[in-house]
């Protein structure tokens, strides 16, 4: 599928999306070994159906659900 094919389905997508911190030690992995570098909080955003899902850096929970409504206008934001 295209980006643009799948920004469009996100933007349609009525159902719940997940946004959940994702913790990181302080030379940047996560727990099971995967790098993510140092910086701004990581927070990993899915959706119920899996149209998308993926990691963006944020200052604060808030700041990462604003990125998730960008992605999905019309979706559930699950707290």
């Amino acid at each position: 599928m295209w980006p643009s094919e799948i920004r469009e389905l996100c933007a349609q997508f009525t159902g719940r999306v997940s946004v959940r911190r994702e913790r990181i030690n302080s030379q940047g992995y996560r727990s099971d070994g995967v790098y993510f570098g140092v910086g701004a909080p990581l927070y990993f955003i899915q959706d119920d159906e899996g149209i998308w899902d993926g990691y963006v850096r944020a200052s604060c929970r808030a700041e990462a659900v604003e990125i998730a409504r960008d992605r999905y206008p019309v979706a559930k934001i699950r707290n």
